[in-house]
C-alpha cells in the first residue's frame, strides 16, 4: 500500500511516496535519497525496491530532493524528511543512498546519533573527482566562476559556481569515521566510470563495523544491467538487519 503526501522542507514542499507495511512490528523508516538529477522514482527501481523492503516490514519512504540542489541543501531536506519520519512514523530509521544522494546520507547520518543503519549504492566522497568525470570540461567553467548551462538527453542542467565550492563543507571520510556502531551497506559496480570503485573502497577502510561491501562485476554507475542483483543485495541485507539483535 503506498500513498503519495509532501513532506515540509527547509525551503519548499517535498514530494514524497510511502509504501506501508501491512504490519508494524518493525517499526522503522527506510528513507530513499535519490542521485543527482535523478528521482524519487529512480526510472521505477526505487519503487520497485521500496514495495520489496514494505513487504520486510519497513515503511519505505521516497521523496524528492529540490532538482539540482547543493549537498549542503540535500542534507537540509533529508534532515526535514527524517524529521518527518520520526514524528509520524516510525523513530528508528534506516537509510539508502544512491549516488550523491548517499553522499548527502553519509553526512546527514555523521551528525546523528540515532540512525539504525546505512546503505551507500554508488555512492562518492571525492565529489570534487565525482563531478570533473560527469562535467568534463564544463567543470572548469564552474571552477572560473561561470555558469553552466546544458540541454542533453537528462534534460536541462543548470549549476553556479557556489554547487562546487559546497564540496569543501564536507569531509565524507571523516563522516563515515563517526559512524563507527552503524550497521553500513556498500554496493559499487567495479567497471562504474563516474564515481570509481576505489572510491567506495576508501570509504569502506575508514567505516567501522558492523559493514558489508557487495560488489557488483561489470556494473556501471547505473547499474543498468545488474539492478536486480544490487536489489537481492540490499533486500538481504535489510532482511537481516530486522532480524534478531539487527533493529
Amino acid at each position: 500500500m503506498s500513498e503519495t503526501l509532501i513532506i515540509r522542507g527547509p525551503d519548499s514542499d517535498l514530494a514524497a511516496v510511502i509504501h506501508r507495511p501491512k504490519t508494524v512490528d518493525l517499526n522503522c523508516s527506510l528513507i530513499f535519497c535519490h542521485g543527482f538529477r535523478g528521482s524519487k522514482e529512480g526510472g521505477g527501481r526505487a519503487t520497485l525496491l521500496a514495495e520489496q523492503a514494505a513487504k520486510l516490514g519497513y515503511i519505505a519512504v521516497r521523496f524528492d530532493f529540490t532538482p539540482l540542489g547543493c549537498l549542503s541543501k540535500q542534507v537540509a531536506e533529508l534532515k526535514a524528511a527524517a524529521h518527518f519520519c520520526r514524528y509520524h512514523l516510525a523513530k528508528r530509521i534506516v537509510l539508502f543512498g544512491r549516488s550523491m544522494g548517499g553522499s548527502a546520507a553519509l553526512a546527514y547520518a555523521a551528525g546523528c546519533d540515532d540512525i539504525n543503519g546505512l546503505c551507500l549504492w554508488a555512492t562518492p566522497w571525492n565529489l570534487e573527482e565525482t563531478f570533473r568525470l560527469a562535467l568534463g570540461e564544463a567543470y572548469e567553467n564552474l571552477l572560473q566562476g561561470e555558469k553552466l548551462l546544458v540541454a542533453d538527453a537528462c534534460g536541462k542542467l543548470s549549476l553556479t559556481p557556489d554547487f562546487i565550492r559546497d564540496f569543501a563543507n564536507y569531509d565524507l571520510k571523516r563522516c563515515i569515521r563517526l559512524l563507527s556502531g552503524t550497521p553500513i551497506l556498500f554496493v559499487h559496480g567495479d567497471s562504474d566510470d563516474t564515481v570509481p570503485i576505489y572510491q567506495a573502497e576508501t570509504l569502506f577502510q575508514c567505516a567501522g563495523e558492523p559493514k558489508e561491501f557487495v560488489v557488483i562485476k561489470g556494473g556501471n554507475h547505473q547499474l543498468s544491467a545488474h539492478n536486480k542483483a544490487a536489489a537481492a543485495a540490499v533486500i538481504a541485507w535489510l532482511t537481516r538487519l530486522s532480524a534478531v539483535g539487527g533493529l
